[in-house]
C-alpha cells in the first residue's frame, strides 16, 4: 500500500475492496461505506468511476463498480457484503482521482445497508489483509 498503513476500522476482501465498520454498532443497523484499496489501483491515475445505482442491491463477491484508469485499464470492484446501496460518493464521481489519492477516507465509493443475512464472516481483518499483501509479493 502506498500509505503503508492499513486502517484498523475496516474489513477487507482478497480482491482489495474494503468495508468501514464502526465499533460497538450492530452490523446491519446502518449503511456502511465501501471502497477499493490503493493496492488495487497500482499507482495509476483514476479518470472515471461507474458506481452502483442508489437503491440497487449488490451481492457479496459480485462485481458492483468499475474504476477507469488513464492506463486504459478497468479495475473491477467486488462487493464486500450483500445489501442495498443507499448512497454514492458524489465528490469522487466528480473528482475520480480521490479514489487513488485518499481511498480510505474521501475516496470511498458507496454506502451499503447490509441485508439481514449479511455478516462480516469472510472479510479479512487488517492483520489478515496485510498478511495477504505480503504473501502476494
Amino acid at each position: 500500500m502506498r500509505a503503508g498503513k492499513i486502517p484498523s476500522d475496516r474489513r477487507f476482501t482478497a480482491t482489495h475492496s474494503w468495508l468501514a465498520l464502526a465499533p460497538g454498532q450492530s452490523f446491519a443497523d446502518y449503511p456502511l461505506r465501501a471502497g477499493v484499496t490503493d493496492t488495487a489501483l497500482d499507482e495509476v491515475e483514476v479518470v472515471g468511476l461507474e458506481l452502483p445505482a442508489v437503491r440497487s442491491t449488490i451481492e457479496a463477491g459480485a462485481p458492483c463498480a468499475l474504476v477507469w484508469t488513464s492506463a486504459r485499464t478497468v479495475v473491477t470492484v467486488y462487493a464486500p457484503i450483500s445489501g442495498l446501496v443507499t448512497m454514492t460518493n458524489t465528490d469522487a464521481a466528480e473528482n475520480p482521482q480521490l479514489v487513488a489519492d485518499d481511498p480510505f477516507h474521501r475516496g470511498w465509493l458507496f454506502a451499503v445497508l447490509p441485508s439481514p443475512t449479511s455478516s462480516a464472516y469472510g472479510l479479512l481483518t487488517p492483520a489478515q489483509y496485510a498478511n495477504e499483501l505480503s504473501e502476494a509479493v
